[in-house]
């Protein structure tokens, strides 16, 4: 294996973290025994993607792998609310998910969805000035209104040219945040490939993952109000500087 695919827990869990018997990697351990993987894959950067999948469609073998790690009850009524909202695999037409997917989400109503949505903008925005991006916290600032609308959501631009600034702001920079916090927390590095791909999504891999970042961050649970939204199926859309769209799914 190339030193590009090797993760250094060395690095990522740092100091006595690293050794055998730290909380750390007794979780990264459990979680390597809990789908039946030899732990000294766990060297491997991507040894841990697709873990949480093991699990669906409750998450019950999940029980007790983080008990032994500080914030690890929250982390693990995060994950009882994702696999509350996304647990089943099971598509309509057939096959399964690879994602975890929304299937039957929640009704919500529009102007609670908006204020979801300025909430979550607002504190990102914290976040943003917390970590020193003040480029980031200036153009979140600037997102005068918040339009809620209905039914599928159009696709966004696919060439660079023809998305907005604050699309790449929200796609590109805002993914980048937590992982500016200091002191970096040990054992996140090694977690967020996992929760990245529950759903390809930076924002809701932040959320599951606050509890280990809250103690090194006075910024409220930045992330909470985006979780709000994507549970009940609500699409996210930027098509116009100082705008975002929201779309509802029909009920």
């Amino acid at each position: 294996m190339s030193d590009a695919n090797r993760l250094d827990l060395t690095r990522h869990v740092p100091g006595d973290h690293a050794k055998t018997g730290s909380p750390e990697r007794q979780v990264l351990q459990r979680m390597a025994e809990a789908v039946g993987m030899d732990p000294a894959k766990l060297d491997e950067e991507d040894s841990l993607i697709g873990f949480f999948q093991s699990f669906r469609p409750d998450g019950r073998g999940l029980q007790g792998v983080f008990d032994e790690f500080p914030a690890g009850e929250q982390l693990h009524n995060r994950l009882d609310q994702l696999f509350a909202a996304a647990g089943d695999d099971r598509r309509p037409q057939g096959g399964r998910d690879a994602y975890f997917v929304v299937r039957r989400p929640p009704p919500l109503e529009p102007d609670a969805a908006r204020e979801a949505a300025e909430q979550w903008l607002t504190q990102t925005a914290q976040l943003a000035s917390m970590v020193g991006r003040d480029a980031v916290n200036e153009r979140l600032g600037g997102v005068s209104h918040v339009r809620v609308l209905e039914g599928i959501a159009p696709k966004q631009p696919r060439q660079p040219e023809d998305k907005t600034e604050l699309w790449k702001t929200l796609h590109e920079e805002v993914p980048q945040l937590v992982e500016a916090i200091e002191p970096h927390p040990p054992l996140a590095s090694a977690l967020r490939p996992a929760y990245y791909f529950i759903h390809c999504d930076a924002m809701l891999r932040d959320y599951l993952m606050w509890p280990i970042y809250q103690q090194a961050c006075p910024v409220e649970d930045p992330f909470a109000a985006y979780f709000l939204l994507w549970r009940h199926g609500v699409k996210v859309r930027v098509f116009t500087e100082g705008q975002v769209d929201l779309y509802l799914p029909r009920v």
